[in-house]
């Protein structure tokens, strides 16, 4: 929900989330739900029930992170949760019939990413507009949520997850361990978001799991890893 990262491969992608939350709304389930003639699996959120990561046996996934281009304050009430915003998208044929039908009015700003049979793309939303962004399947990416991490720190992970692709050539294990113990949410991180000159202490974050998709010739693995190690899952569709 709050550092993820993009990697293509020759046969497809990578594509890995850390969930960066109080450690009371971690995932305790994978929920396999069937949404019109499609298969959606998803870790689910323990308290709202939605989720921040999810994908089908039809070449989809979505990812929801909190945040669109700054910290926002929060409102008393949203008209939807991001999390089962997540979900709504599979009830949809493609992404753009998702960006046209859908109402965002009301919903908390947040940065959601979308992939759909190889159209990949980006949507923040602000509380006023959607901003859109094609994604290219053939670069690198890195996202990290706005109310957690600033431009600095983004750019600071950016440059070393991209530095540890070039020298690695990591697989999809070897990004989820690097995910959980290069890119966990640290105090500092929100220290410098904010401004403060002390240090942060007794903050309800921490980084509760690494879950990754990989897309390859024979179809998806997916791999979900609670950072408590409470529950691991994994799940191939071929």
């Amino acid at each position: 929900m709050c550092t993820v990262t993009f990697v293509p491969t020759v046969n497809g992608f990578v594509f890995t989330s850390n969930r960066d939350e109080d450690p009371k709304r971690a995932a305790t389930q994978i929920v396999e739900e069937r949404r019109g003639d499609l298969l959606v699996s998803f870790p689910q959120d323990a308290e709202a029930k939605g989720t921040w990561i999810a994908f089908s046996d039809k070449d989809q996934f979505a990812c929801i992170l909190n945040g669109a281009f700054l910290p926002h304050q929060r409102k008393e009430n949203y008209s939807m949760s991001r999390g089962a915003m997540a979900l709504a998208y599979f009830d949809y044929a493609s992404i753009d019939a998702f960006m046209d039908a859908f109402n965002f009015e009301g919903m908390e700003p947040f940065t959601l990413l979308l992939y759909n049979a190889g159209d990949f793309c980006e949507l923040k939303w602000d509380e006023t507009d959607l901003h859109v962004r094609k994604l290219s399947t053939n670069d690198i990416h890195l996202w990290s949520s706005s109310t957690l991490y600033s431009q600095e720190w983004w750019l600071d992970r950016t440059l070393r997850f991209k530095e540890f692709v070039a020298r690695q050539r990591p697989d999809q294990k070897e990004i989820m361990h690097f995910h959980a113990n290069e890119l966990p949410f640290v105090p500092e991180a929100l220290q410098a978001l904010i401004g403060s000159a002390k240090p942060l202490t007794n903050i309800p974050v921490e980084t509760t799991s690494v879950t990754s998709i990989a897309k390859h010739k024979r179809g998806y693995d997916f791999h979900f890893q609670r950072t408590d190690g409470k529950l691991t899952t994994h799940k191939s569709t071929y």
